[in-house]
């Protein structure tokens, strides 16, 4: 092993995940994050990687600067600070988690997105949390017990810092906000030409949080009230079994408008046959597939929960207030129009997203996670 090489520990539940076949966006951003952070320190940074899971995979004996280590073959009987110990006695340059309970914390860097957020919500939800979340809260919570000034945490985003800092008590001197990069497929985009008209892209499952439903509801009605055409490309694999998605498409008569897609293990054909993304999300620690799109030149509309609003300016896309149906068709209306009637300016807000996705690579976020 080449003595000046970096040497690297990931913790990972599951390191299955790091060897998808296919590290679509519909895996989930978090897998995404998984992939690019191992691909990216083992091939572009050269580190070694030893990765600690807890659920390994088969055997691969291709795998480039890495082992793969099963927690249980290390130690006789699991425990937290034992484990943590192991880690600290490794010369490791940089010890780094991906655990979604966040049980990891001496000298450890948190890169997740926040799963519970437990001071935000309705009492309704909190007591469904309460039933269904309890021992899993509860975990978190206890795993923030105790912080020190050594230990630092990647927030993806400036709104999941603050949530880090407002739910777990975490100074927001130990977060560091770290945006996620996401693949170039263009160096210099190639020229935007007018169609027919515009398709809008959403990736939504049957989940309420990602705004499938408020989208379809919103497109609705800006159909009634512009009567301009458009299409609907939406990647929802329970959209046959989402009575409410049908309900929609039925009363506002989107039947003929909308595509539904299953899961898709390649994304770039979605990308290229959109002309704007929609990303609706309630709650959403940034939303890789708006940056995605932009590295294809696709104009984003993008909810003010999300992470990733942070990067969209109004040269770049689109922000509506997630709490107002009244804006987010107000928005659609204002990207349709564009389309139709000022082609130039959606020309120059689609190079505008290409332009601010450049910024954004996998390279980057890694080395600020190194440093």
């Amino acid at each position: 092993m080449n003595t000046k090489r970096k040497k690297i520990a990931l913790v990972i539940y599951n390191s299955g995940e790091l060897f998808l076949k296919h590290p679509g966006a519909t895996n989930g951003g978090g897998a995404v994050v998984s992939q690019n952070l191992y691909k990216t320190l083992t091939n572009q940074l050269d580190c070694h990687v030893d990765i600690y899971t807890f659920i390994k995979p088969a055997d691969n004996n291709d795998l480039k600067n890495t082992t793969i280590i099963h927690v249980n073959e290390i130690l006789n009987e699991y425990n937290n600070e034992k484990f943590t110990e192991y880690l600290n006695t490794q010369s490791y340059n940089k010890i780094i988690t991906i655990n979604q309970s966040g049980i990891f914390r001496n000298k450890l860097i948190q890169v997740h997105s926040l799963a519970y957020r437990l001071k935000q919500e309705n009492l309704l939800i909190e007591i469904i949390k309460t039933l269904f979340l309890y021992k899993k809260i509860k975990q978190i919570e206890q795993s923030y017990d105790n912080l020190t000034e050594k230990d630092n945490f990647i927030a993806v985003s400036y709104k999941i810092k603050d949530d880090y800092s407002q739910n777990y008590g975490i100074p927001l001197s130990q977060i560091q906000v770290t945006y996620p990069g996401c693949e170039q497929i263009y160096q210099q985009l190639p020229e935007v030409t007018q169609k027919q008209f515009p398709t809008l892209g959403i990736v939504a499952n049957s989940a309420i949080n990602k705004g499938g439903h408020l989208f379809l509801a919103a497109a609705g009605i800006a159909k009634l009230l512009t009567k301009q055409k458009f299409k609907i490309l939406i990647i929802a694999p329970k959209f046959n079994f989402d009575i409410l998605m049908q309900t929609i498409v039925f009363i506002f008569k989107l039947k003929k408008d909308v595509i539904v897609l299953p899961k898709q293990n390649d994304m770039r054909e979605f990308y290229s046959n959109i002309e704007y993304l929609i990303l609706p999300s309630k709650k959403e620690a940034f939303g890789l597939v708006a940056l995605e799109a932009m590295s294809f030149g696709k104009p984003t509309l993008v909810s003010d929960t999300a992470g990733c609003a942070e990067i969209i300016n109004f040269q770049n896309g689109f922000i509506f207030r997630r709490d107002s149906l009244f804006d987010f068709v107000k928005n659609i209306i204002t990207m349709l129009n564009l389309y139709y009637n000022d082609f130039e300016r959606y020309k120059n807000l689609a190079y505008q997203a290409h332009k601010t996705s450049l910024k954004f690579t996998w390279t980057n976020f890694c080395k600020k996670i190194l440093e």
